[in-house]
This record gives C-alpha cells, structure tokens and sequence, in this order.
C-alpha cells in the first residue's frame, strides 16, 4: 500500500482505536472475580457483558465487532489478506483502502476527500485517535517527502534498543552485515554460554527487522536462526557483526518513489552452502515503486541434486508468492496480467518453459512443477538476467561490498548515502 501510495502520489492517515479489545461483544458466558478494591466482601463473581483484556475470547471478539462495523459502512474484505478491507465512498466515488493491525488502522486512497469521510465515518462508530498522516504504523518509521515524492520506511528506534541492550552504542560499524569468507557450522567451536551471551533474543529482534524494512539482512539473520538451540561462540560474534552493520546504517530503509506502479520480481538459489545439511537457499524479492514489498530468504526443504534443480525449486517458491501478490493487487484496483520474475539459471527456465522429463529432472517432486502450468498460464513470467543484475543473489549467500550495495540499491535499500555519512 506504501508503495502504490508513492507510485500515485494517494493519500495516507492512521488511526488508532483506543482499548480496542474492550469493545467486542462476547457471545459466551464468562465469570470473573470481583476487582480488588471494588468487591462486596463476598463469594460472587461477576458475569461480563464486554471483552477484556487477558481474555482469550478478546482479540476474536474485536476482530469480529470490526468486521460487522466495517460490514455496514460497506467495507469489504480482501481475498488476498484478511487484515485489508475496501471500500468505495459514495461521496467521492472513490476507493479506499483501510488496512488493520489490531487496533492500528491505515487508510490509502487516491482522494484526500474520501479519506477524510471514511475517517469521519470510522470515527462515529469507534473511540479512536485521528493519528493524521501516516508516521509510525506497527514500529515502523513511515517518513513522507512530498516534494520528492518519495515514501521511506525505516526502524532506526529498533536498532538503538538493540545496541543499546547488548552494550554497543560506540561499535565500529560494518560495510556488510556477514563476510564472504565466514563459514558457519553446527557444533564447531565452543559453546555459549547462553546465561551471559543472550543469542535467541538477539536474532530475534534481527528477525523482526529482517521481515520489514531491512532485506539486506534477511540471508544473514537467516543463517543465525539455524543455530538458536546450540549457538556457539562463532555464532555470538556473527550475530554481534550484523549489529555492527546496523549500527553504521540505521537510518537506512525501504524508499519506494514515485513514477509507475510496476511489479518485478527475482529469484535465486545458492548451490548446498548449509554444510551442515548441503540443502540449498531460496531467496527471491519483488518490487514495486523501486522498493522491495516482498522478500524471503530461507533453506530448501530437501537437498538439490544440481544447481538448476536448486534454481527450479527457487522459481516455485517465488512463484507462489507472485500469485499471492497478483490477487491482492487485484483487490486494490491494480490489475497484473503476468508478474514478471527474473532468473540467472539457463537450465531452470528450459525446465519452466518446456515440460519434458529427462533424467535430471524426473525425480523433482511433482509440487514444483505446478510453476509450469501458471508459466502456460501466463500468470507468471521467467525471463533471463546475468547473475550481476539479479537483485535476490544477496538473499542467497554474503557477498562483498560492490556488490551487496549494488543489489540493496535494486531494492530501495539506498546503502551508498548512509556509509558516506
């Protein structure tokens, strides 16, 4: 939505309801005891009329009064995503886009006048804060230059908590967030001491920011989550090297500009790095505006036997996060005949654009090979790119610095300004 709101120049406010889980309707019974302080003295217990906070009926019970509200003022619920409603204003005659995270709420829509009476509207119904144009929505920084026509998410709040807990404020910084040269292994090395040296938290605020607004780091965060049960020492100063990197790049984010809406994808797949397991990795990004919108990084479930079944196993998957991409901007009036995606594997694309069976690929199980029938479709494109111009080589494996700058720039990821500062 971002994106397209950078792309079209749309307008963008939030709300945000207030003790949301509060306002549900229970539809069981539920007894509670008296509140310290305000009790009678006896034995009895209270029946609720209302959610509350701590009950596990809360959150359904919310989500299912907003659905009915939104119902009624003629929202309707994405197919794609049940978090994103639609509506089209009667006054303006124009869409709206209302996407919901719990209590949070964003509203996208060409016409700044449509947005101002879903709000109005959206008001009357719930106690709710007008937030104004959008500038933090779920921990993310959400700067706006209208000038520029830019739209730049961020988290630089995330990273100094980070820093700060792990007692490197002052760190020296780092130009890329894993070394080419780092080999990581199960059980080499000693192990950590995991009373002192908390890894599993570490990599899991590293995954937070690796799911939303730092694809840069998705490969190496990726690799650090394989050893949350067992890290070793090795492992403590890998992930404490991607904090370095954070520490030099904070600021940095996703910029998505304006111009045309067009979405672009890339996939790749690395050849049995994991020494531990010799399965391959998945990586594949799309964009939209100049921005990544999607992007994964993650280990095949089974070993590949060459490089092209690794890179067909890789166009599957990014196959199917096209199709869910291409519904849901469908839902949002931006219709996409065929998601162009771009490969650097010469023999993948003659597995996806000629279904014969050889012996190299007749034991590739029967699920990948659905990709075929959607590249027959036209749903899906593959088209060739030499691997210097393919922006998910850096979901894939670490790479030096030319390079790894050169493919975070692809994807909005603007390194260069941030290191020169």
């Amino acid at each position: 939505l971002l994106a397209l709101a950078a792309a079209h120049g749309w307008d963008v406010q939030q709300l945000d309801v207030k003790t949301a889980f509060l306002q549900g309707d229970l539809q069981e019974e539920v007894y509670v005891q008296q509140p310290a302080g305000y009790g009678d003295g006896t034995a009895r217990v209270c029946l609720l009329r209302k959610a509350l906070y701590g009950l596990k009926q809360a959150p359904r019970a919310w989500h299912e009064k907003l659905h009915a509200e939104l119902s009624k003022l003629g929202y309707s619920v994405s197919t794609a995503d049940p978090g994103l409603y639609v509506c089209s204003r009667e006054v303006t005659g124009r869409r709206v886009c209302l996407l919901v995270y719990v209590d949070d709420m964003l509203l996208v829509s060409p016409s700044a006048d449509a947005v101002a009476e879903a709000k109005a509207a959206l008001l009357g119904v719930f106690d709710a804060r007008d937030m104004g144009a959008v500038c933090d929505f779920v921990g993310m920084r959400v700067e706006r230059d209208l000038a520029a026509g830019t739209i730049t998410i961020s988290n630089e709040r995330l990273i100094n908590d980070l820093l700060s807990r792990f007692g490197m404020e002052v760190a020296n910084s780092r130009q890329v967030p894993m070394s080419p040269e780092l080999v990581l292994r199960r059980g080499e090395g000693a192990e950590l001491d995991l009373s002192r040296y908390p890894y599993s938290s570490l990599v899991g605020g590293l995954l937070y920011l690796a799911t939303t607004v730092r694809p840069d780091i998705a490969y190496a965060v990726g690799v650090l989550s394989k050893y949350m049960s067992c890290p070793t020492v090795s492992h403590w100063k890998a992930a404490k090297c991607v904090l370095r990197y954070l520490a030099g790049t904070s600021r940095v984010g996703i910029t998505y500009s304006a111009g045309p809406a067009v979405l672009h994808g890339f996939c790749d797949a690395d050849n049995a790095r994991d020494l531990d397991t010799r399965r391959s990795t998945t990586g594949y990004v799309y964009t939209i505006a100049g921005g990544a919108v999607s992007w994964s990084s993650k280990r095949q479930p089974t070993v590949a036997a060459s490089t092209t079944e690794a890179e067909y196993m890789a166009a599957s998957a990014a196959a199917k996060e096209a199709l869910w991409l291409r519904k849901l901007l469908a839902d949002l009036d931006v219709p996409v005949a065929t998601v162009p995606i771009s490969c650097d594997s010469n023999g993948a694309l003659a597995l996806l654009h000629n279904p014969v069976i050889s012996e190299r690929s007749k034991h590739i199980d029967v699920h990948h090979h659905f990709v075929r029938e959607r590249v027959a479709l036209g749903q899906v494109g593959f088209k060739y790119v030499s691997t210097a111009a393919n922006a998910a080589d850096m979901l894939t494996k670490p790479l030096a610095i030319v390079k790894h700058t050169a493919f975070c720039s692809m994807v909005g990821v603007q390194l260069a300004a941030a290191m020169e500062k």
